[in-house]
């Protein structure tokens, strides 16, 4: 079996953990059963094992960091997102239920990154700077900011309705209050926030090391910012008083702009980045 065959059956074995964790996910909520949540985690935490086995093998194959072209983009993409639930999850236990969020995003993710082509592309001298990395990671860690976030907002808003019509689902019930989960999804939202703060500013870096420039205006670069002046913009207006239920459907539709910028705006735009990956890649460089 070659490397390229290996990887693709412990990415779909990734994908079958992710799926499954899904569902035990949706079918807690459904059936209100705590166990069933537990089994999604625990499954979150074994698609972690083949997804990085998978990374690994393509960085050797390849000399390094899975960074150019929709397989590589998406899968490591995923994997960090799914590695920085885990350790979240593991850390803070009450944000398990973000999990509703996260797996079924980090399912579509690893699907479409083995669905993709997984020839070897010559790796761009831009490349070869450490900023890279250092770019990837921290839009990795915005990203899952991101998601777990969204998902501490919309159980917030589910378990707020629940509780004004008198019938709570058990596992929301267990839920910390409506108070403190707001509080909970601030806190990770201003995470999120620093780490696009410093994407941008890793990627500007290598923007100057690669091209002679530190910004210029690309369009990737351009939604990066107005995701993130959104995104300040909603936490400037948590401090001047909005929480609640209005601060929840705020903060849903400013992650709406923030995946539309790793997501929407390298489909529909022209981009420098498209000289180095695929057309069928997703947002690579973020704000490069």
């Amino acid at each position: 079996m070659s490397s390229v065959e290996t990887q693709l059956v412990l990415l779909w074995l990734a994908v079958s953990f992710c799926f499954l964790a899904t569902v035990c996910f949706f079918s807690a909520l459904s059936f209100k059963k705590e166990q069933l949540q537990n089994y999604g985690v625990t499954c979150a935490h074994i698609a972690i094992l083949p997804m990085a086995a998978a990374l690994v093998l393509r960085w050797i194959q390849t000399g390094h960091v899975p960074s150019i072209g929709a397989y590589e983009v998406y899968t490591i993409y995923a994997g960090g997102v799914l590695l920085f639930y885990n350790v979240i999850q593991f850390w803070k236990p009450k944000v398990t239920i973000a999990g509703t969020v996260v797996l079924p995003v980090v399912t579509l993710m690893t699907g479409i990154g083995v669905m993709s082509s997984t020839e070897l592309t010559e790796l761009p001298k831009t490349y070869f700077t450490y900023w890279l990395g250092i770019h990837m990671l921290f839009a990795t860690l915005a990203l899952g900011g991101v998601l777990v976030a969204a998902g501490l907002s919309i159980a917030y808003l589910i378990k707020g309705r629940q509780e004004a019509g008198g019938r709570v689902n058990p596992l929301l019930e267990k839920l910390p209050d409506l108070d403190r989960l707001d509080y909970m999804g601030h806190r990770i939202t201003l995470f999120a926030f620093l780490m696009i703060g410093i994407m941008i500013a890793s990627g500007a870096v290598w923007a100057y090391k690669s091209w002679g420039r530190y910004w210029g205006w690309d369009p990737i670069e351009t939604w990066s910012l107005i995701s993130w002046l959104v995104y300040g913009l909603y936490l400037h207006l948590r401090l001047t008083g909005i929480k609640g239920k209005l601060a929840s459907w705020l903060h849903i539709a400013v992650i709406a702009v923030v995946v539309f910028s790793f997501y929407g705006a390298p489909y529909l735009y022209p981009t420098i980045h498209d000289r180095f990956v695929d057309a069928n890649s997703i947002y690579l460089q973020g704000s490069d």
